[in-house]
């Protein structure tokens, strides 16, 4: 799962490797922000979509390849919706667009 995830995020494992986490726990540290965000279909109404809550402006800058392909976030697989989240966290938006959950999941 790991190989397919770094395959998403653009074959970046050794960047995510020197920020200071690894991929298996990047993953991690998604997958429980996601506990606290919403559904991976979550599209209520509130500009925000998918498991990771992710605005417009988000998606279409880390996630323009799959916002061409399926739509909104609340479309994508939640293996993409991680990668495209890691890609922004590669970025160096950090955790940042996820304050409050990345401080309960331990990751802030």
């Amino acid at each position: 799962m790991i190989v397919s995830l770094v395959a998403l995020v653009g074959g970046k494992a050794q960047s995510a490797h020197s920020a200071g986490l690894s991929p298996t726990a990047l993953l991690r540290a998604f997958n429980c922000i996601h506990r606290y965000e919403g559904d991976w279909n979550a599209n209520t109404g509130n500009n925000y979509y998918g498991g990771l809550q992710m605005d417009m402006n988000f998606q279409q800058t880390y996630g323009a390849d799959y916002l061409r392909a399926w739509g909104t976030a609340n479309l994508w697989p939640p293996m993409v919706q991680i990668a495209v989240a890691i890609r922004a966290y590669l970025s160096g938006r950090g955790f940042n667009p996820w304050p409050v959950s990345s401080r309960l999941c331990g990751v802030a």
